[in-house]
């Protein structure tokens, strides 16, 4: 007969032992690269790219990258399924921001049409 996983837990492991257990994986489950996070949702970096319409080399190097784009990182997150928070830890609260991450809309610009250039005649 088949044993669940939290009842071999509770058999073998103390209280003490089973409260260490999960603070280590939440940290880990917390704090992850972005190529943990596409490996452990088992997406290929050549699937990703194709989402983004982007190269995989694209991905290799953003994975890589110490400093990136708040957006870029957003439509990585928004490409692996999920959605990008932004919280700022300060000594007595933490705040979401909410600025920096707010879809940008899109809309007809004003005064110019697209396409259309001004020539300046030579004098």
């Amino acid at each position: 007969m088949r044993k669940k996983f939290r009842d071999l837990v509770a058999a073998t492991m103390s209280p003490e032992a089973q409260a260490h257990a999960d603070k280590i994986t939440r940290k880990t489950l917390v704090e992850m690269e972005l190529f943990e996070l596409r490996e452990a949702l088992q997406m290929r970096q050549e699937d990703l790219a194709e989402k983004l319409k982007v190269t995989q080399a694209t991905i290799s190097r953003l994975e890589r990258r110490p400093n990136v784009l708040l957006e870029t990182i957003s439509n990585y997150v928004k490409a692996l399924g999920g959605e990008l928070e932004l919280h700022a830890v300060l000594p007595h609260r933490t705040v979401r921001l909410t600025h920096f991450l707010a879809a940008k809309e899109v809309g007809p610009s004003r005064g110019k049409r697209q396409g259309s250039r001004r020539r300046i005649a030579a004098r």
